[in-house]
C-alpha cells in the first residue's frame, strides 16, 4: 500500500509529533466530522481521531454498511463513547476500553457522543493524513 506524505523520509528514522502542535486532518468524504492526526514509523501508523456525535463509519448513508480492510486496527477511547459492529458482534466502548480488530474481518461503528480516541493500524493504511515527518 502507499503512502502519502509531504516530505521526503528515510526509513528507521525516529519520528517525533507533540499532538497540540499538529494540525488536524478531515478524513476522507467525512469532512470536519472525523478529524486526525497522524505518526507513521516504517510499519505502523497511530492516529488521534476526534470523531463528532453520530458519525457512521465507514458509511454515514447506511449504518449497516461494514468496512473490511487487511490491517490490524486497535482503537483506545480516551473520551465519549463508541458502538462497534465486529465480525456480528455489537460492542459499545467508553474512555479507558480499548479494542482489537484483526485484518480481514467486517466491522462498522457509530459514535454515540463526541469521541477522542487512539487508533493504530499495521501495516500502514493508504488514506492520505497530511503528516510531515521529521527528517
Amino acid at each position: 500500500m502507499a503512502i502519502e506524505h509531504t516530505s521526503t523520509y528515510e526509513l528507521g528514522r525516529p519520528q517525533h509529533r507533540i499532538w497540540d502542535q499538529i494540525e488536524p486532518t478531515p478524513l476522507g468524504g467525512f469532512g470536519d466530522r472525523i478529524m486526525i492526526k497522524a505518526l507513521t514509523a516504517d510499519k505502523a501508523q497511530v492516529l488521534r481521531v476526534e470523531i463528532a456525535a453520530g458519525t457512521v463509519i465507514p458509511n454515514p448513508a447506511d449504518p449497516a454498511e461494514q468496512e473490511i480492510h487487511p490491517m490490524e486496527q486497535i482503537d483506545v477511547i480516551l473520551t465519549g463513547r463508541m458502538k462497534y459492529v465486529v465480525d456480528g458482534r455489537e460492542l459499545v466502548l467508553g474512555a479507558g476500553e480499548a479494542l482489537g480488530i484483526p485484518g480481514g474481518v467486517p466491522h462498522s461503528a457509530v459514535a454515540l457522543e463526541d469521541t477522542a480516541m487512539i487508533e493504530v493500524f499495521t501495516p500502514i493504511p493508504d488514506f492520505p493524513t497530511g503528516e510531515v515527518r521529521t527528517p
